[in-house]
């Protein structure tokens, strides 16, 4: 019922949480949630762009000697955020497609 732009959009944004869950676990299981406890990562290509992704957004940082620990807190904060996103989508969705039936209602009659 959503117009296929939109849950095209919706479904990027979740496989993008998925993607950076990939390093944030990685840095969990190593218990690497502080300087102290950083460690060096060895990545693919594509595993390297999640961590600049992951460095970008705060949840990963990056130590003066080049290694890496998981920002529980930014993670924490965006989780919280990532709600609201989602219902100011569909809220959005929901008033195009209302819009789109009114302008289509008074075009027919």
């Amino acid at each position: 019922m959503f117009n296929p732009a939109i849950t095209a959009a919706l479904q990027v944004a979740s496989n993008d949480e998925e993607s950076e869950e990939f390093i944030q676990t990685r840095l969990k299981e190593a218990k690497a949630l502080g300087a102290s406890a950083a460690i060096s990562l060895d990545l693919n290509e594509k595993q390297q762009k999640l961590l600049d992704k992951a460095l970008s957004s705060g949840t990963v940082v990056k130590t003066v000697d080049g290694r890496f620990y998981l920002n529980e807190r930014a993670v924490s904060d965006r989780r919280e955020g990532n709600g609201f996103m989602a219902l100011l989508i569909l809220l959005v969705a929901a008033s195009v497609i209302a819009s789109g039936a009114i302008l289509a209602a008074r075009a027919g009659g």
